[in-house]
């Protein structure tokens, strides 16, 4: 989502086969017996084998344009809206589907999927903030870009990010 402008640029979307692993370590106020860091520790380098082992990346969507798309409430507004995908390059359909005048890609198998946005927008306006934000099932996922334009500001701003999404196979995504 964004400003109102014109918008070029490649979204790509890999499937990962295989785990992705990560970390994160949450303070609830209770001490760890050493016992259980034991297995934590354990769990941990099974993730990492798995990580190393990660060979196999399947490219299921590519499109070489992308345009601003107002069809669709609450993303109907000149500063609120849906990234449409156009030329499509590559839709491996066994793994996606996409719909609402290609706004929406439903993720039809499980496991994790990079989203890769390149993208330029245009007709930046100065001291304005822009958010290009991935939805997974209309909840806000996560910010592929966030971006404070300055008063002496670029016309153009240019994106090139990439987020992590799992899916259950169900799940679906907007961007």
């Amino acid at each position: 989502m964004g400003k109102s402008g014109k918008v070029l640029g490649i979204i790509g979307i890999i499937l990962s086969a295989g785990a992705i692993g990560f970390a994160f370590i949450v303070w609830n106020g209770q001490n760890t017996p050493n016992s259980d860091i034991g297995d934590l520790t354990d769990e941990l380098n099974n993730l990492i084998d798995e990580l190393n082992n990660l060979t196999n990346n399947i490219f299921v969507g590519i499109w070489d344009g992308l345009d601003d798309n107002h069809d669709f409430v609450p993303y109907n507004l000149l500063n609120d809206w849906l990234f449409e995908l156009l030329e499509n390059k590559l839709n491996n359909s066994d793994y996606i589907s996409v719909s609402n005048n290609n706004t929406r890609i439903t993720l039809l198998k499980s496991g994790w999927y990079r989203i890769h946005l390149s993208a330029s927008l245009s007709a930046i306006s100065p001291i304005k903030t822009y958010y290009i934000s991935l939805f997974k099932d209309g909840t806000l996922e996560s910010y592929l870009d966030l971006y404070y334009s300055a008063a002496d500001s670029s016309f153009y701003h240019n994106i090139d990010s990439s987020v992590l999404v799992y899916s259950n196979s169900t799940n679906y995504i907007e961007i």
